[in-house]
């Protein structure tokens, strides 16, 4: 999915969540749960895209599968459209995409839950993008090879506090709301934010500029963040 379709499904979701809050009489419809097992195949890498239009969304590792998907929702547009193939050169490419897709909206009183479980032995480039709502992205035992993060409007609570085999590259798009990152301790790591029109608090880093550098000063892979700040609050918390 390009980037201004990704942008779209976040600017729908940030009008559709203002909306919601004006609404008084609620639609509520039946709760409906599925789980999805995606198995690896023969892929040596995997590229994994989620898009979320609105809701709670958890990711962690824990699987012998590629992934393994737990979804709870009350309308039948919220249940994700998943597919997986592997390539010729040996990369899996996987799409955990809301079925709505541009024309997703928030209902009042929807419910949206999704619990996604990965292999953590397999090369992964993972790619969230979360219009509004809430996620707790445990990638700490992940074997990753970039993580990229756009959310909308909410809090994400990220987890990459594990310890690095290799230089990781991070970059994260915020909007409005909380974001808190939870990065590994002796690591050397440089955190460069860009914009934001809100709060920062650190732990373990010193200030230089827009970059935030890890007070570590010994040998060993590097995690690069860029960060595009948005309104809200940023929490870098060396663990």
């Amino acid at each position: 999915m390009n980037m201004n379709t990704k942008n779209l499904v976040l600017i729908i979701a940030l009008l559709s969540f203002s909306t919601v809050s004006c609404i008084v009489t609620p639609a509520v419809g039946k709760i409906q749960r599925h789980s999805e097992v995606v198995e690896l195949d023969d892929a040596e890498t995997v590229f994994a895209e989620i898009i979320m239009g609105a809701g709670k969304l958890v990711v962690q590792s824990g699987t012998k599968a590629l992934m393994e998907g737990e979804f709870i929702y009350n309308f039948p547009e919220y249940a994700a459209d998943i597919s997986y193939q592997v390539r010729s050169t040996g990369r899996g490419d996987l799409q955990v995409i809301q079925d709505d897709g541009p024309r997703f909206r928030i209902r009042s009183n929807y419910k949206n839950e999704w619990e996604l479980t990965f292999n953590e032995d397999i090369p992964l480039d993972l790619d969230v993008t979360l219009g509004a709502g809430e996620s707790v992205l445990d990638l700490v035992d992940l074997n990753l090879t970039s993580f990229q993060l756009t959310i909308g409007a909410g809090a994400a609570y990220v987890d990459l506090s594990g310890d690095l085999d290799q230089d990781l590259n991070v970059s994260i798009q915020g909007g409005v709301g909380e974001l808190t990152l939870l990065l590994p301790p002796d690591t050397n790591i440089e955190a460069v934010v860009h914009g934001g029109l809100g709060e920062i608090n650190t732990k373990g880093l010193y200030q230089e500029g827009d970059e935030f550098v890890s007070k570590y000063s010994g040998s060993g892979p590097v995690l690069n963040l860029s960060i595009e700040g948005g309104v809200g609050q940023l929490n870098l918390l060396v663990q």
